[in-house]
Formats: C-alpha cells, sequence, structure tokens
C-alpha cells in the first residue's frame, strides 16, 4: 500500500514538473527498477545515480545524500517549503547548505529518489548534475545587484551561463567535474580564483559607450594539488561569454586526463599545456562556435526591484545581542535605505521547522527570496532599514538570530567523517568544539574577529582549507601505538580576484588538542603582530612555519592511552577512533 502510494505522488508531482525534469526523472525510476532486479550492475547505477546527483553515505547500502542545485543560491520561499518537506520526510529534519549554494538532503532510500527529483522539479529545482563529471552548481557573488562596490550586476550572465549548460550535450561526460563562479565586486566573495572559470565583471569603454565583459579566469582548484586560475585575456565582451566559457568546457573534454582521475581536472590541463599555448587553444575553438544569443547577454544594468513588504510588526521584542547583530550581520546595500542581513547557520544547518518558519518571514520582508551564501549561511535582501528591528525580533524565537556572521566564530566545515565516504576525521565535530572553546576562552574580541577558520575531513578541500586564515585537513596518526585522529594545519591561505595564497602546511595535530592550539594561535597574533592593521595571514607569513612548530610543539603530544582514552578519540565520537568506515570516494566516481 505504501508503495501504491509512493508512486502516486510521484506521477502526481512529476505531471507539474517541466518537460525535460519529467522525461530524465522517468528514465532514473526506469534505471531504479532495473538496478534493483539486477539488469544493471551497481557501477552502472552509481554513474547514472550521481549524474543526477544522488550519493552514497558512508557506512550504509541504498541510502543516499540528494545534493539539490540552487541556481546562484537563489532560493524562493514555495522552493524553501518544499525542501522543508523532504527533509521532514527523510533527512531527519535538516537540510545543510553547502559551499557551492546548494542543499543537501541525506539519509535517501534508493527506490524514494525519484519522488524526490519529482517534488522539488515541481517547485522549479533539479538535482541533475549536481554531482559527477558535469559542471556543477553555477555559483555568483550574493551581493550581486546590491553591493556598492560592484562594477556591475552579474546575476542575469551567471544565469545565462546555467541555461545554457544545464543538459547540454557539451558537458554530459566531462573527465571530470567542473566549477564556475560569476563575480561583481572587487573583495571577490565567489574566490574567482580557485575555479575552473571564474568570471569578474569588468566594463570598457569604447565609442563613449560602456560595454559590459568579464575577465575570465580559467584553471584554479583546490584539493591535493592546489592551482591558481589564470587570465585569459584582459577583456571579454559578455556577448562572447557563453561562447568563450563552452569553448573551455570543451577544451576540458578534449584533452582532460581520463586514465587518472587525480589528474583529470582542466587545471592539469593549463599546467600541461602552458598558459600561452592553453589560451591559444581556447580561442581557436572559440573561433569554430556560433554566436550564442540570450537576453541575459546583452543586460545593460540591474533592473531589480525593491519588494514590496507585507504585513510587518509595528512593535519588536528584542534582546542585548540586537546591537551586536546590527554590527555583524547587516551589510548596506548600495540602495538607499535597505540593507542585507546575513543569517548565521551552525555548520551550515536548517532545519525543516526553521525552513518553514523563514519562508513566511521572506514573504513578508523581502520578496519571497533567500540568498545561500557560500559561507553556508543565509542572506535575506531589500530589508529596508526601519524593518530591520522588527525582522530581529522574528528571526530570534527562530534561533536564526545568532551574531558573528563570516567572522572567527563562524566556522566552515565540509561533513567530513560523519557522511562522506572520503573523511579521515570529524571535520564538523572540530568546528563545533572549536567554537565553543574560542567562546569560553573570550578570545574572540575585534581585533581577531575577521580571522576565519576553515575545515575539511580530508586533503580534497571541500571545506576550502587552503584558502582559509587558519584552515586544517582530516587525517590519522599512531601515538604511543595507539591511532588518533589528526588534522594537517594550514596558516596564512586566502582567495582574492586573480590571487590565490595557498596556506602554507605548518603540522599534523591530535584532534583533540586543536581547540587549545588555536587559542594559542590567536594569542601569539594578537600579542606579537607589528600593528592593529597587520592582517592575520600577512603575520602568519611573516614568521614562518619555523616559528609555528615552534610555539605549537607542545600540542603535539597526547597523553597516555590507558589513562586518557577519549584524547584518541574523535570530536562527537564515544568509541575508539578507526579508519574502517571508509570506502571509495564517489566525487572522482
Amino acid at each position: 500500500m505504501a508503495e501504491n502510494l509512493s508512486e502516486k505522488r510521484l506521477e502526481e508531482f512529476l505531471r507539474q514538473a517541466p518537460d525535460a525534469s519529467q522525461q530524465e526523472i522517468a528514465e532514473f525510476r526506469q534505471l531504479v527498477e532495473k538496478y534493483f532486479v539486477g539488469e544493471i550492475t551497481p557501477d552502472e547505477f552509481k554513474a547514472k545515480r550521481l549524474h543526477m546527483g544522488t550519493y552514497g553515505i558512508r557506512n550504509t547500502k541504498d541510502i543516499h545524500m540528494m545534493r539539490i542545485k540552487i541556481p546562484l543560491g537563489k532560493l524562493a520561499a514555495e522552493q524553501l517549503e518544499c525542501l522543508a518537506g523532504v527533509a521532514d520526510d527523510y533527512s531527519k529534519g535538516i537540510g545543510h547548505l553547502t559551499t557551492r549554494q546548494d542543499m543537501q538532503l541525506y539519509w535517501i532510500p534508493t527506490k524514494e529518489a525519484p519522488l524526490i527529483m519529482a517534488r522539488t522539479a515541481a517547485v522549479g529545482l533539479t538535482t541533475r548534475e549536481a554531482c559527477g563529471n558535469s559542471i556543477r552548481n553555477v555559483t555568483a557573488c550574493p551581493y550581486a545587484g546590491v553591493s556598492p562596490t560592484e562594477v556591475f550586476d552579474v546575476t542575469k550572465h551567471a544565469f545565462a551561463v546555467t541555461r545554457h549548460f544545464l543538459r547540454n550535450p557539451a558537458s554530459q561526460k566531462l573527465p571530470r567535474k567542473f566549477k564556475i563562479a560569476f563575480e561583481g565586486c572587487p573583495q571577490d566573495h565567489a574566490k574567482t580564483a580557485i575555479h575552473d572559470i571564474g568570471a569578474v565583471a569588468a566594463v570598457r569603454e569604447e565609442d563613449g559607450k560602456r560595454i559590459l565583459g568579464f575577465k575570465v579566469y580559467v584553471g584554479g582548484g583546490l584539493g591535493a594539488a592546489p592551482m591558481q586560475a589564470i587570465l585569459l585575456e584582459p577583456f571579454t565582451p559578455a556577448a562572447e561569454l557563453l561562447r568563450t566559457c563552452e569553448a573551455i568546457v570543451r577544451i576540458h573534454d578534449r584533452l582532460g586526463d581520463r586514465k587518472n582521475k587525480a589528474t583529470a581536472r582542466i587545471k592539469f590541463v593549463v599546467k600541461r599545456l602552458g598558459p600561452d599555448a592553453f589560451r591559444q587553444e581556447v580561442f581557436a575553438e572559440r573561433a569554430k562556435l556560433p554566436a550564442y544569443s540570450y537576453p541575459e547577454m546583452h543586460a545593460t544594468e540591474t533592473d531589480e526591484q525593491p519588494p514590496v513588504p507585507k504585513g510587518i510588526p509595528s512593535t519588536a521584542n528584542v534582546n542585548g545581542t540586537f546591537k551586536r547583530w546590527m554590527f555583524t550581520n547587516v551589510f548596506g546595500q548600495k540602495q538607499a535605505g535597505y540593507s542585507v542581513v546575513t543569517i548565521k547557520l551552525q555548520l551550515g544547518d536548517i532545519s525543516a521547522s526553521q525552513m518553514r518558519a523563514l519562508a513566511k518571514v521572506i514573504r513578508k520582508y523581502c520578496g519571497g527570496i533567500v540568498q545561500i551564501s557560500i559561507e553556508q549561511n543565509l542572506m535575506l535582501r531589500w530589508i529596508r532599514n526601519e524593518h530591520l528591528m522588527a525582522l530581529f525580533g522574528e528571526l530570534e524565537p527562530l534561533g536564526l538570530a545568532q551574531t558573528e556572521a563570516d567572522r572567527l566564530l563562524d566556522v566552515t566545515a565540509c561533513p567530513g567523517a560523519e557522511t562522506c565516504q572520503l573523511g579521515i576525521s570529524a571535520s564538523r565535530g572540530l568546528a563545533r568544539a572549536l567554537e565553543a572553546q574560542l567562546k569560553q576562552a573570550g578570545i574572540a574580541g575585534e581585533d581577531v574577529e575577521k580571522v576565519r577558520i576553515k575545515i575539511s575531513g580530508c586533503p580534497n578541500s571541500c571545506g576550502q582549507h587552503h584558502v582559509a586564515d587558519i584552515g586544517f585537513f582530516g587525517g590519522a596518526r599512531k601515538v604511543n601505538e595507539h591511532l588518533a585522529p589528526h588534522f594537517q594545519l594550514m596558516l596564512g591561505g586566502m582567495a582574492a580576484e586573480g590571487v590565490a595564497q595557498f596556506g602554507a602546511p605548518v603540522m599534523k595535530l591530535p584532534a583533540r588538542r586543536i581547540p587549545d592550539a588555536v587559542v594559542r594561535i590567536l594569542e601569539l597574533y594578537r600579542k606579537e603582530r607589528q600593528s592593529p592593521q597587520e592582517a592575520f595571514r600577512a603575520f602568519a607569513t611573516r614568521v614562518g612555519v619555523a616559528y609555528w612548530k615552534q610555539a605549537l610543539a607542545e600540542f603535539e603530544t597526547l597523553p597516555p592511552f590507558d589513562t586518557s582514552p577519549e584524547a584518541y578519540r574523535d570530536w562527537g565520537a564515544e568509541t575508539d577512533f578507526t579508519l574502517g568506515g571508509m570506502g571509495p570516494g564517489e566525487c572522482a566516481a
């Protein structure tokens, strides 16, 4: 009976989905049936399900994480409510935001995956090409259209690239995943230098006219072999952007390494050919392609209009944190009288009940749209300044008014060993411990609050540890003849337009010693920097690795196992540490 009900619901949602989604979900549904009767092998099925955004979960069989693509991170209220329903039904009531502005939902049985695809497609979302060797979710600066410093609003151009490549035959079977980001601000909130393609807004004057275009960066990436992107050419007119991007993708498809997944990203093509030869390959390929025409590519300036607020309460109950929230979470738009509000989510997690309540809030205050940032937070744009107190009063009871957004106490972490088959150590557990220790130590003052911490559970850098002031990636090491979780410490990383300074590897530290080590790092920065203006990454680089090794040497040790077995366990674990739960990663499958 339950199976018949599920089938009935699937058909109902499919009827509401776009035609293209209906067809691919119906095909995936058939693949699921073939998989369970043995007509296709698990490996054959894996390639197909990854293409449809469906990952395996550590220590499970036929249970999945599904990644929902949210182009540019823009999410409508009805979509948020849909995701809340799926989270309640399958994902233990939690949705997880990623550094690519997606949402991930966990614990979904294989047989239910087509239903989830249909439910999300019915509200205009898709899982297609969210995983696998395809063009992943296109990300963009979350301040696009409202930033006081932007060259122009890149929103329409980023949406055009999204639309162009979704289901595009040129990008269905790439050698490896491909990531694209857009930025309009000089601050480079999108971190374009670490992307396969990073498109940064630029303008040129021709015959008295302002021509919109981009500086296109190619071949950036993190992982075990981080590389900084190269500038393709000084100026690419907006009308040429799609053709340029497709030429780059086609070069990747043709010249990418299909034998060794470890060297299959386009950054290795750039390295192998050299920048000049790579540029010539792209220009020659571009010349063969048609001049794609999307209305968005000819946009002049943003035409985004302020939404009309509805039902704003005339009074609000606020507590003593309102002033701090205004300082850390509110950003003035270029449009006078409006602000962007950041909702800090610990580790990118939001509950289904919070999603539903937030959907009501954004309908009232900001036209029913919420923005996901690459910092795993949410942003509400177009908030009238006179409504900020009322908004805080509505967010605070929901647990959505935490201060310190995008600061020291806002740690970024990938899922790590909790669910990822490649995760070695518990990155999320460490992040929680760090936030708690920093609060307890009272170390997170204004003089260090801009220091950012990012954590990955393995060397793959899903947590972007390479470009953090203080970065960690998971590992393991034997201490006193017992295996213990460790993290490699990286210091001094950053990413800006055209520049990626990767953190210097310092030392491996036992997971349980890291919170105290980070307190020491911040105390030394506070005490020994040359001036209050010296940024942490400048200080960390100036004093050098040898300095840090000496200063942190005491944190490399652990007490005897017999007296302190908990010191050898991962954060959040109640049993001894083991690598037994690891499996073959599906990122490169």
